[in-house]
């Protein structure tokens, strides 16, 4: 998209300037500032647009804020090998003679002695790695001045999701940083290639282990020995990654898929030292020898022994016999280019940044502008944000609200950048994202998180975040303290009634705040309500929803006298809480 385009039609909509910036803010990125929603639509909506599309632009401050991030500067097997978990730290030491055998990490007599051997040999413990990884993606999200790239980032990440527990952290800390960030706006294929060969993504779907069927001939005409065809990442490259579960693909194209990825495997890092080391004496043999068809990139390794060189037939696609690599990489050129695909990433694009259930007629045009730009992201995305689909949303949901629910990552980032807090430790956050269903890099089925309502909307997780929203207003959540002051300039709201106006205006820009007060003038005058909140949301036991009237409205108590030194915190963190602050 170029400054110069067609005026972007959300005046079509019946949107004005800053309730389309609002919009844009929201869904491309992770929610307003204080007073930003004002700025741009100032400044012009289609420019701020126009720049978050464009090359990613120098960030001093969150230069600064990241600086500390020591794996950031880590090649993948830099990291891998520096933040490893204890067991293996104590397995290396008790290997090299530098501290007994028989113990366990947790041995009080040993930890110390660990930590310090750890220390001096380079190691660093696999949680520290965890919770800046973590703390990383959220600080991103909050302070980062291209928002949309962040949004982005966080959407490939979970279309190509990864499960980061346990060891695999230890590849998750680079796959995000090289596989999916560089590409979110570049081609497909690209990004589609980084996945399919890094560690992460080989490991998660076990195609590391993956290997020609026992007798199968190989580039060299031997048997690769004790076979192993693992279909996981095959099949779910089909399903999930490009043609989608109605993509027209067959169990025999899933095995034609695995086969043609035999091979494609992970340069030994972490294991038994001498092991480790035999593997890359023997892979340097080979090298030296000339053998043709090895491939080492980083991390990434094709051994040509383990590949079933066959001949396979993909989507009525003929792959000849007798190659190497060359399989892995047509089949993923295939398809990328399938028009099947371009629909799949079209309604991809389409949920996550319109509808939940985006019409037919949206996903065929963005999959149109795929076709024919070969899968350019960046032009499918200025596609979508000059449809009128895209601006219609935000006043599409229930009773004219806008269509979509946030996540609750999305709902933490946005309360973060709606409260000016800075992000300075992660583990309260951490443990509260864990408690609304979406811990962080740890979706655990292939499919990622969902992105739709139903999964994040029942009373028991909409009482964690109001509970939530009001911890984080009072600055009682660790790790982030509001500036409330810049919410108001500095000025206090003579009344609840008044703070309550105020507070929807400054949260909620752009959006008519009349319904939002109806639903909250009720709480607010009520004081008890911030601890019965509190009581419901650390319950073990399913909780069930705060009692409504007939109209949906909060039933009123009688009103309650004005505090004003604790009243801002309040009433922030209940529009915080609120249905509307939940939608984006």
């Amino acid at each position: 998209m170029r400054r110069d385009d067609p005026a972007l039609p959300y005046a079509e909509v019946g949107l004005t300037d800053e309730a389309a910036a609002a919009h844009a803010l929201n869904r491309l990125g992770y929610g307003p500032r204080p007073g930003e929603a004002v700025a741009v639509a100032e400044r012009g909506v289609e420019d701020w647009i126009a720049e978050q599309l464009a090359a990613l632009r120098p960030d001093a401050d969150l230069d600064r804020r990241l600086a500390g991030f020591d794996y950031l500067g880590m090649d993948a097997e830099a990291v891998a090998t520096t933040f490893v978990p204890p067991n293996y730290a104590l397995q290396i030491a008790v290997a090299r003679g530098d501290l007994p055998s028989g113990f366990t990490p947790r041995d009080a007599e040993i930890r110390d002695r660990l930590d310090a051997w750890m220390a001096r040999e380079g190691f660093r413990h696999i949680r520290d790695l965890r919770n800046d990884v973590v703390q990383a993606k959220l600080i991103r999200a909050v302070h980062a001045q291209s928002q949309l790239r962040e949004v982005l980032t966080d959407l490939w990440y979970n279309h190509f999701n990864v499960d980061a527990r346990g060891q695999a952290i230890s590849f998750v800390a680079s796959y995000e940083r090289d596989a999916i960030r560089p590409h979110v706006l570049g081609r497909f294929r690209d990004l589609l290639g980084a996945t399919a060969r890094h560690p992460a993504m080989l490991q998660y779907l076990d195609n590391s282990r993956s290997r020609a069927p026992s007798g199968t001939a190989t580039t060299f005409g031997r048997a690769p020995g004790q076979g192993g065809l693992n279909e996981n990442y095959g099949r779910e490259l089909l399903e999930l990654h490009t043609l989608g579960v109605d993509g027209g693909y067959s169990q025999a194209d899933v095995l034609a898929a695995a086969r043609a990825f035999t091979g494609w495997t992970v340069t030994p890092v972490r294991g038994r030292e001498d092991a480790i080391e035999r593997q890359l004496q023997n892979l340097e043999r080979l090298e030296r020898r000339g053998e043709t068809g090895i491939v080492r990139e980083g991390l990434f390794l094709f051994r040509p022994n383990w590949h079933d060189a066959e001949p396979k037939t993909l989507l009525g696609q003929t792959l000849p016999g007798g190659r190497g690599i060359e399989d892995g990489e047509d089949v993923l050129d295939l398809l990328a280019a399938h028009p099947a695909t371009a629909r799949h990433i079209g309604r991809t694009l389409a949920i996550r940044f319109v509808d939940d259930n985006p019409s037919d007629d949206l996903v065929d045009r963005l999959a149109d502008v795929y076709r024919r730009t070969d899968g350019d992201l960046g032009a499918v995305m200025a596609a979508l944000v000059r449809d009128e689909a895209f601006w219609a949303s935000a006043t599409s949901g229930p009773e004219g609200a806008p269509s979509k629910v946030k996540t609750p990552f999305e709902y933490v980032a946005s309360a973060a950048r709606a409260t000016a807090a800075p992000i300075t430790e992660i583990r309260g956050i951490a443990r509260a994202l864990r408690n609304m269903g979406e811990p962080v890099f740890h979706a655990e089925p292939p499919t990622g998180f969902p992105d739709h309502a139903e999964a994040w909307v029942n009373a028991g997780l909409l009482l964690t975040r109001m509970n939530l929203g009001l911890r984080l207003a009072s600055g009682r959540l660790r790790g982030a303290r509001p500036d409330l002051d810049a919410l108001t300039g500095g000025r206090q709201p003579e009344s609840v009634d008044a703070a309550l106006d105020t507070y929807i205006r400054t949260l909620l820009p752009g959006r008519d705040p009349a319904p939002t007060v109806e639903l909250l003038q009720p709480i607010v005058r009520e004081p008890a309500f911030a601890r019965r909140v509190a009581e419901a949301a650390g319950e073990a036991e399913a909780r069930t929803p705060m009692a409504l009237d007939d109209d949906g409205v909060f039933e009123a108590d009688e009103p309650v006298p004005f505090d004003a030194d604790d009243t801002a915190a309040f009433v922030v963190g209940v529009v915080l809480g609120s249905p509307s602050f939940q939608r984006q």
